[in-house]
């Protein structure tokens, strides 16, 4: 290994440790900040149906709704870039996915694109709206490079890596589908390549849409949860060339999806497990607006001891919902195992506002019927009782 190789390890080595720690941070933020974000949406709903629809204060209500729903996409975009926020895979074509993003973003611009990719590429197995996110921000960056226009050349093609990759973090042996995608703009300037992955570094102007630099950030965190890796190479002038590295799907494996319970006997009687205060007494609120009879816990010890006392006094519950992550206690996976012995076809939502477990896409392996988001609203609350429930 040459000298330039060993600083570009270094280098590699160095990103992706920043950008863990700062995903641990940006995690935790994002699941505090979804529970207040919960309570304020949540009591805006409730004061919506309160005052009618032709009270003044309608308008109001509906812009701090409105600014509730952008803050939700930011969060979002936390949980993304963090270390979770598990991913719902399933098996694409790499190929199709960036044709029609690349047809999306660049349609009706000054930029002409050219797509070449093998015609047998195999397919992967990703979590399509993340790695979305992924090929709209690099297709993105190459259009804005280019200003007054230019070519980006996508390519697409099999690889497969049998030994170290000279000059990088190589993902691993096997078999992968790259992604190149080459602009003809302006470059980044060698002073800037280590910083190019930090969030909300930019050089572009910061206005309300442009230039706020996460894009970056969360392509290689999407990448690298999907055990994959992205490069830049760029030179001042002559442009920029990233390629994205993505395991491929197991030639003999089949994704079949999770079969769901059939439910056929709607009931009105809920338990709730949620150790925050405000959040609890929100959604209790809620399903009692709703209808519903609800009792709460605080933990997963007291929810299994609820519902083990509603099954011996004949007044089962019809539904559950636990949160997936409490400070103190049983958190709701662990509860949701022995309620599963206490009654294998226990009806139960799972919800967080941010979890590093998979079980959020998982969540028919783990007993959990269906899931509820924080934030999430009133509408979402009842659509997903009547799914369960119906």
């Amino acid at each position: 290994m040459t000298d330039d190789d060993r600083k570009k390890l270094q280098d590699e080595l160095f990103t992706s440790r920043k950008l863990e720690a700062i995903g641990v941070l940006a995690g935790g933020i994002a699941h505090d900040f979804n529970n207040l974000l919960f309570v304020i949406m949540g009591n805006i709903n409730m004061a919506q149906l309160k005052i009618g629809r032709e009270h003044q204060a309608q308008r109001h209500l509906v812009e701090a709704e409105k600014a509730c729903l952008r803050a939700k996409d930011l969060t979002q975009k936390f949980i993304t870039f963090s270390s979770g926020g598990g991913l719902a895979k399933c098996r694409i074509s790499l190929g199709t996915l960036v044709a029609s993003i690349a047809d999306l973003v660049l349609r009706g611009s000054t930029t002409t694109w050219e797509i070449k990719g093998a015609e047998d590429l195999w397919d992967v197995e990703v979590d399509e709206n993340q790695m979305r996110q992924v090929f709209t921000s690099l297709i993105e960056n190459a259009g804005e490079a280019m200003s007054t226009g230019g070519l980006i050349s996508i390519r697409t093609e099999n690889v497969v890596i049998d030994g170290s990759e000279p000059g990088g973090i190589d993902p691993g042996e096997g078999r992968y589908v790259k992604v190149f995608i080459a602009d003809e703009g302006i470059g980044i300037a060698p002073e800037n390549m280590s910083s190019i992955f930090d969030p909300y570094f930019s050089t572009k102007y910061r206005g309300c849409q442009k230039g706020m630099g996460f894009g970056l950030a969360i392509a290689h965190s999407v990448v690298k949860k999907h055990n994959g890796s992205i490069k830049v190479e760029s030179l001042p002038g002559r442009g920029t060339t990233v390629s994205v590295l993505i395991p491929a799907a197991d030639l003999r494996r089949q994704v079949i999806p999770a079969a769901r319970p059939d439910f056929t006997s709607p009931r009105k009687r809920i338990l709730v497990m949620e150790d925050e205060e405000m959040p609890r007494e929100l959604i209790e609120a809620m399903l009692q607006l709703l209808g519903y009879e609800v009792d709460t816990a605080l933990d997963g010890q007291r929810a299994v001891e609820l519902y083990s006392q509603s099954l011996s006094s004949g007044r089962n519950y019809d539904a559950v919902i636990l949160d997936l992550a409490v400070k103190v206690g049983m958190g709701g996976r662990q509860a949701m195992g022995k309620i599963k012995l206490l009654n294998p076809q226990v009806r139960a939502i799972v919800s967080s506002g941010y979890s590093t477990a998979t079980i959020m896409s998982d969540i028919a392996d783990c007993g959990f019927c269906d899931v509820l988001k924080k934030p999430y609203d009133l509408e979402a609350l009842q659509l997903t009782l009547d799914r369960i429930l119906s």
